[in-house]
């Protein structure tokens, strides 16, 4: 513009000082565009200011465990903004094996192809447990992609025949039906982690996922390299998801076998840790399940400091034997390692209710249910909290919200118990008694003897205005071996009995024997 003005000016016999006009406007112009080119983009979607620049977390060190930690380890980015990434569900393969005894493997190789997704932030993945409620149900991809909120789904098969395996996967868009990757690995047993390592990354090619270099190392499997101690492993997971005395010992015995073949597994370290506070929380409240639960969860931190998983177990561990703070770190560690371990945020959530420290349990459930939004657990536990905090309205809004997952989830797996009690409680929170009733009974009648049972349908009876039902209850769980004191103390489900002189017994008693 200088350049025309300054030769076609003078031609028209204009004053001198227009060209040096000119000059300052163009001049001022610039500095103006820098600014608007600095702060805005133009794109498809037209003029879109440009986002702030994402800086990187500080490194944190974790607690220690067994030896201490003199150095900082650096942390994984942040997850990145949930519309931005790509969404997959893995479906439990199907057991081609015509033996129901392989039924864990092949349920544990689509995990261990999940847990690995998980790492990775770019990814959304539908958790365990709920992409495991389609496990021998017919249903199309179209309809469990809706069903779980993803854009794509994971299916394949397992046929294992002494040291031969074959794998099928196949990676198919929810929107069109379609495949956009499919493969079959017919090879020996010991190929097995090679096997899950290019599924994963198959899946990372197919849906266009740059990973760091750090990443890739994230999604290759290197937890043991022990073909018969990764079986035993994949036993004892299996075991881990009814809550009932007799699977926790069972799983227990599994993940010891593990370790007895291979002894730097972290993982199953961490599966013995987690077994024990369960076994303590729900069945056996013993000093001997805590002093287990916290030397197990203290070896797999000393073995694989940098997994998320055993500083999920160790928060645990702590938790149940009364070091809240110490927990809290743990699960926080666990949280900055990988921000998509839904464990971490659900535990850690259960530690701070029992704490009454309810405003951040309210937070750590609400990541747990943005983690997994097909889970029903994490909004009954924090619409508890909301009851704690007086906060009626935001209770009713998401039990209401409850009701669809449980129905759903109950249709899908209508003898799961822990579905059953908690569908009552909520049920009965919203007026809905008789059809309570219902699924408390038969909850109680699938698993009359597991104290964890006794103790949330009690909780159903109390919520009902029935106070000698649910004592009645609370005592046989507490004889079966129900000992979590602190978080009986805090249910706000048994408000109702603060003032009965029988559950006050009933604390003391948890006092005089956990």
């Amino acid at each position: 513009m200088i350049e025309v003005t300054s030769t076609v000016l003078p031609g028209l016999n204009l004053p001198d000082w227009t060209t040096t006009l000119v000059i300052l406007l163009v001049s001022l112009g610039f500095v103006i565009a820098v600014m608007l080119a600095w702060a805005f983009d133009i794109g498809p979607g037209g003029l879109q200011r440009t986002p702030a620049r994402k800086t990187e977390p500080a490194s944190v060190e974790p607690p220690p465990a067994g030896a201490p930690d003199k150095g900082k380890r650096e942390l994984p980015a942040k997850p990145m903004d949930l519309d931005q990434r790509k969404s997959i569900a893995v479906l439990p393969f199907v057991n081609m094996s015509g033996d129901t005894e392989n039924e864990y493997f092949s349920d544990g190789i689509a995990e261990e192809i999940l847990n690995l997704l998980v790492k990775l932030p770019q990814l959304k993945v539908a958790s365990r447990t709920s992409s495991f409620i389609f496990k021998g149900k017919e249903a199309n991809i179209p309809t469990v992609a809706r069903e779980l909120g993803v854009d794509t789904v994971l299916e394949g098969s397992v046929r294992r025949a002494g040291e031969r395996v074959r794998i099928t996967a196949q990676l198919i868009e929810a929107v069109s039906d379609s495949h956009l990757w499919s493969e079959t690995y017919d090879r020996e047993m010991d190929d097995v982690f090679a096997i899950q390592d290019e599924i994963a990354q198959n899946i990372v090619n197919a849906l266009e996922v740059t990973l760091s270099p750090k990443e890739r190392r994230a999604i290759q499997y290197v937890a043991t390299s022990n073909t018969q101690a990764f079986d035993f492993y994949l036993r004892g997971r299996s075991f881990m998801y009814t809550m009932t005395r007799r699977d926790y010992e069972h799983a227990i015995r599994m993940f010891e076998q593990a370790i007895n073949v291979d002894a730097k597994f972290a993982l199953a370290y961490a599966g013995i840790a987690d077994a024990y506070s369960h076994l303590y929380r729900y069945a056996d409240a013993s000093k001997e399940n805590v002093r287990k639960s916290v030397e197990a969860s203290e070896k797999a931190i000393a073995l694989d400091p940098d997994a998320a998983e055993p500083h999920a177990s160790r928060g645990l561990s702590l938790f149940i034997s009364g070091q809240f703070e110490a927990a809290k770190k743990e699960f926080e560690f666990a949280i900055q390692l990988n921000p998509n371990l839904f464990d971490a945020y659900y535990y850690y959530g259960l530690a701070c209710s029992s704490n009454s420290d309810f405003e951040t349990a309210e937070k750590m459930y609400i990541k747990a249910i943005e983690v997994n939004p097909a889970d029903y657990q994490a909004p009954m536990f924090l619409a508890q909290v909301y009851t704690s905090l007086g906060r009626k309205h935001d209770e009713m809004r998401v039990r209401l919200g409850a009701l669809e997952t449980i129905q759903r989830h109950l249709e899908m797996n209508p003898h799961d118990t822990r579905a059953l009690y908690f569908g009552a409680q909520n049920l009965v929170k919203v007026g809905e008694n008789q059809k309570g009733v219902e699924l408390a009974e038969r909850a109680l009648g699938q698993d009359q003897d597991e104290p964890v049972v006794l103790y949330n349908v009690a909780c159903f009876y109390a919520l009902q205005g029935d106070p000698d039902r649910s004592i009645e209850l609370l005592t046989k769980a507490v004889t079966q071996g129900w000992g979590d004191r602190e978080w009986l103390e805090t249910d706000s489900d048994l408000d109702t009995l603060r003032s009965d002189e029988r559950f006050k017994e009933l604390i003391n008693r948890i006092e005089q024997t956990g």
